[in-house]
């Protein structure tokens, strides 16, 4: 495993593999679709977990989806770029996960790459999550192929909110998105 330039690390995605970037919030584990399996077995992650993309603007992330809700738009507006995911209806079934970061070093993967990946943290299983390089367990950055240099992120995983099949639900909380935010923000676009 090596440092890399973001053309090269664009390269390894499109064959496949698998490269460490940090994140605003933790260090991500990306790869394009190919990518996937090998992300699972370093991970030790069970293959019915989904894997949300990284993205390089809300409308390419609303792209991925069936349908973005008003109230998808309202908080991508808010927290985009930034630490939220959104889940949302995928084109055919099931769900997408979608987030489009605020990192340098990850916006500059995304713009040579010139689509989406999927990211997850760079972690094992239920282990906690890396904020910088250097805190990646060795047993998930050995089987990385490259590395992406870049500032640590603040350690905190991004906000997750279900908005699939017409939910609002917050599955993972942060301090700019709480239960009470997201229900004031629904409400306001009902009114």
């Amino acid at each position: 495993m090596r440092n890399a330039s973001p053309e090269q690390a664009a390269g390894v995605l499109r064959d496949g593999r698998v490269i460490l970037v940090p994140t605003e919030t933790v260090v991500g584990l990306v790869s394009s679709e190919a990518g996937l399996p090998r992300i699972r077995k370093i991970k030790g992650r069970d293959t019915n977990k989904a894997i949300a993309f990284l993205c390089a603007s809300s409308e390419e992330a609303f792209a991925l989806a069936r349908n973005a809700p008003p109230l998808a738009r309202r908080l991508a507006d808010l927290y985009w770029p930034g630490p939220l995911t959104l889940v949302l209806d995928a084109p055919e079934d099931g769900t997408v996960g979608v987030r489009v970061p605020d990192h340098a070093t990850v916006q500059d993967l995304l713009a040579v790459y010139g689509e989406p990946f999927y990211a997850t943290s760079a972690n094992l299983s239920g282990e906690p999550a890396p904020s910088s390089l250097g805190e990646v367990d060795p047993r998930v950055s050995d089987e990385a192929e490259l590395i992406l240099d870049g500032e640590p992120g603040s350690g905190k995983a991004s906000a997750v909110v279900d908005l699939s099949d017409g939910k609002i639900e917050l599955l993972r909380s942060s301090a700019e998105l709480t239960e009470e935010r997201l229900r004031r923000l629904a409400d306001d676009l009902e009114r």
